[in-house]
């Protein structure tokens, strides 16, 4: 332990030797109050600092806190087992935020390459490739058609990807009311428009108003990636998909039905599985990921199960209205 009795002082050792926690009176004869705390903290961004406050400054020590200390403790209230508490408290605590300052500094490296490097790539792929279509020898058409569409899927799967990191990276997904039934009819909208597909739109309730979820904006991404997946897994020339929305007292289902090749039972149990994203036996591509990503960001629910005679059963369970707020 290194005692000094001034901010200079403090400073000079700081240049010498790098300490495990400063302990940081408020009170210094060069320095006062919460500018000490900013200086310090300037100083040596990655010490953790435990301050000392008088005994009836509370507010003075949450103050601290939001200016750079891990933590405060009052001089009046002070015993060897609530300082050995707070400096190991305020050690893990820093230890723990700078993990996530090097999570969000990877996070943020990873997604300039998804959206920017990778994406401008394989666009000019898809332009180089469209071009040929033009000069080509006719024996090669089949092959710059499986260039373009191997090209375009990749696009597809950096903006998911991207979609991915944007979730991961956020504290917390903000949610809010959505009306699932407006969400659904634009995602089923987008699937007749871009596959040849026979899907059909049900609502199993008396009403014809909204349909209110606490989700997030995002929640159409869950449905797109969906709709998608029981097209994907599809051995019919047209498939067929069926999207049946129903209203409970306690939530909202939505259960999309495909008349698919199916999915196995082993893999049923760890696609649902939270801790599927992390285990290779899913075969959990980057859609199904964010899926169960964002479910599981504002308390949602995914259940599958077999469609007789044939296909998947995807069931999506949502709570009514608006989450609270803390």
């Amino acid at each position: 332990m290194d005692h000094v009795d001034s901010l200079g002082a403090a400073l000079e050792s700081l240049e010498e030797r790098t300490p495990d926690v400063i302990l940081l009176d408020l009170m210094l004869p060069d320095t006062r109050g919460i500018a000490t705390v900013e200086r310090v903290s300037k100083y040596a961004p990655d010490v953790p600092i435990v301050v000392l406050t008088g005994q009836d400054e509370t507010d003075v020590g949450v103050d601290a806190v939001q200016h750079g200390a891990q933590e405060y403790l009052s001089k009046g209230d002070l015993t060897g087992e609530t300082l050995l508490r707070t400096v190991r408290y305020a050690i893990e605590r820093s230890r723990y935020q700078r993990k996530l300052i090097d999570r969000n500094h990877r996070l943020a490296a990873l997604n300039q390459i998804v959206r920017q490097d990778i994406r401008n790539d394989l666009s000019m792929i898809i332009g180089l490739g469209d071009q040929l279509r033009h000069g080509v020898d006719p024996n090669n058409e089949d092959a710059v058609e499986m260039l373009l569409d191997a090209a375009q899927h990749a696009v597809d799967l950096t903006d998911t990807a991207a979609t991915v990191i944007d979730v991961i990276s956020a504290d917390d997904v903000e949610r809010e009311p959505c009306d699932l039934y407006v969400v659904l009819e634009t995602e089923v909208s987008r699937l007749r428009r871009e596959r040849d597909v026979d899907v059909t739109l049900e609502r199993r309730d008396t009403g014809d108003g909204p349909v209110i979820v606490s989700a997030s904006p995002m929640l159409g991404s869950v449905f797109k990636h969906l709709l998608a997946n029981a097209v994907d897994h599809s051995d019919r020339s047209t498939p067929a998909v069926t999207v049946i929305v129903e209203t409970t007292p306690e939530e909202v289902t939505v259960e999309i039905k495909d008349d698919g090749i199916g999915i196995p039972d082993a893999q049923k149990q760890v696609l649902t599985d939270p801790n599927a994203r992390f285990d290779d036996r899913s075969g959990m591509g980057v859609g199904l990921y964010l899926v169960t990503t964002l479910l599981e960001s504002f308390d949602g629910r995914l259940e599958i199960d077999d469609n007789h005679p044939r296909g998947a059963r995807v069931i999506v369970s949502l709570d009514h209205g608006a989450h609270p707020r803390d």
